[in-house]
C-alpha cells in the first residue's frame, strides 16, 4: 500500500493547492445550494400557522434544525464528477490521464476531498449564523457528531461512485449529465431535501428504504437535529457499506467496458 499512499498523497497535495485558488468561486458554489433554506423557511411559515404550532411534531424551531443539517450535510456531499468525465471523454483530455499509474478516478476523488477542506470553514460560519439567526437547536451529544462523520464519508463515497459510472456514460452518449440531474431528482426527494421522509406516503417510505438516499442526508440530518438515533446511525452505516460495494463494483465494471469504446484522438 505505500506506493498507492505515495501517489494518493502527491495527488491531495496537488488537488488542495488547486481548489484553494479557487475560494471566491467555492463560495459561489455554496451559495447556489440554497434550496435546502427554501424549504426551511417554507416548512417554518407551515409549522407556525399549524395548530399548536406543530405538524406530525415538528415545529418550526424543529424544522429550522432539520434543513439547517440538510444544508449542512448536503454541501459536504456535493460531486461534480460526472461534467468532469462528460468533458474529458468528449474532449479527448482523458487520454494522457490513462498513461499515469494509477486509475483517473483517484484524481477526481482527492480533489473532491480537498475541495471538502476549503468548503469547510465556510460552512461553519454561514452554518452558525442561519442557526442562529433560525432559532435551530441542535443535538449535544458528541457521540452523533462522530456517527453523523462516518455517514458523511460513506455517503459522499456512494455518491462519488455512482456519478462516477454516469458520467462515464459518456463514452457511449453524446452527453452522459442527463442522468445525473435525472439521478439528483430522485436522490433530493428521497434523500429528505424536500421534506422529512417521514412526512411522505407510506408506501415512498417503503421503497426509500431500500436505497441508498435517506443514509446518505436525512439520517444524518436527523441525528443532528435530534430526531434520529445512535441505533438507527448504525444501520444506516450497514446499507450504505453495501451500496459502497454495489457501485465500486458498477464502476469498474462500466470503466472496463467504457474504455474498449473510447476512441479519442491519442487514445
Amino acid at each position: 500500500m505505500t506506493p498507492f499512499l505515495r501517489k494518493f498523497r502527491v495527488l491531495f497535495s496537488t488537488q488542495f493547492a488547486l481548489m484553494t485558488e479557487y475560494r471566491a468561486e467555492i463560495v459561489i458554489w455554496m451559495l447556489s445550494g440554497t434550496l435546502s433554506l427554501v424549504m426551511m423557511l417554507v416548512w417554518m411559515g407551515q409549522a407556525a400557522a399549524a395548530p399548536g404550532g406543530q405538524i406530525r411534531g415538528f415545529s418550526a424551531s424543529d424544522f429550522a434544525s432539520y434543513f439547517l443539517a440538510t444544508w449542512f450535510v448536503g454541501q459536504l456531499l456535493v460531486v461534480w464528477v460526472a461534467w468532469e468525465l462528460d468533458f474529458e471523454v468528449r474532449q479527448g483530455t482523458l487520454s494522457p490521464k490513462l498513461l499515469r499509474p494509477l486509475d483517473p478516478m483517484w484524481g477526481h476523488y482527492t480533489g473532491h476531498l480537498a475541495e471538502r477542506i476549503v468548503r469547510f470553514p465556510l460552512m461553519l460560519a454561514l452554518g452558525g449564523l442561519f442557526a442562529w439567526l433560525a432559532g435551530a437547536r441542535f443535538s449535544p451529544d458528541w457521540r452523533v457528531y462522530a456517527a453523523v462523520l462516518v455517514l458523511v464519508i460513506l455517503g459522499f463515497t456512494v455518491r462519488f461512485l455512482w456519478e462516477y459510472s454516469l458520467g462515464l456514460l459518456a463514452f457511449w452518449t453524446e452527453s452522459s449529465t442527463s442522468f445525473q440531474e435525472v439521478v439528483w431528482l430522485v436522490y433530493a426527494a428521497l434523500g429528505g431535501l424536500f421534506a422529512p421522509l417521514a412526512f411522505y406516503p407510506q408506501w415512498v417510505q417503503d421503497i426509500a428504504v431500500w436505497t441508498p438516499f435517506p443514509y446518505m442526508l436525512g439520517l444524518p440530518a436527523n441525528l443532528i437535529a435530534g430526531k434520529a438515533t445512535l441505533e438507527q446511525a448504525g444501520q444506516g452505516m450497514l446499507v450504505l457499506l453495501g451500496w459502497l460495494a454495489v457501485f465500486a463494483l458498477l464502476r469498474l465494471w462500466v470503466w472496463r467496458v467504457g474504455l474498449r469504446k473510447y476512441g479519442a484522438v491519442g487514445a
